[in-house]
């Protein structure tokens, strides 16, 4: 059921935008980020289960609570990343998009730097 609300509004949001972006472009803009950034509130409140069952099973295996919520963050971050970029691709500022999307990936590398640390640590204690 909630699927066919999310396609409602993004159809209903494309129909509008198409119909609106001959006459004022600046509201067929204004009307798809609206759409997008509802569709997100909506499946953001959908997240607390996965978070939850992650770290559930975390606990079970014994992985440090730190590198949960670490990886956690950086999928966060990769969704939100994506979000903006399809936004600005969207207003027709790819020039922005690129820059957005560059900068993402070195916080999520830079981010993603200490997990890496500790998996040389753990192959170099075996060997």
């Amino acid at each position: 059921m909630e699927v066919m609300q999310l396609v409602g509004i993004a159809m209903v949001s494309t129909i509008l935008c198409l119909v609106i972006r001959k006459d004022r472009p600046e509201m067929a803009n204004f009307v798809a980020i609206t759409a997008g950034v509802i569709i997100l509130l909506s499946v953001v409140m959908k997240l607390n289960f996965i978070v939850e069952g992650i770290q559930s099973l975390a606990d079970k295996v014994n992985i440090p609570a730190m590198y949960i919520s670490l990886i956690i963050k950086l999928i966060g971050i990769c969704y939100i990343i994506e979000f903006a970029v399809s936004l600005c691709n969207d207003c027709g500022e790819k020039n922005i998009a690129t820059k957005l999307e560059f900068g993402g990936k070195i916080i999520i590398m830079t981010m993603s730097f200490p997990i890496l640390l500790s998996i040389v640590d753990t192959i170099i204690s075996l060997i």
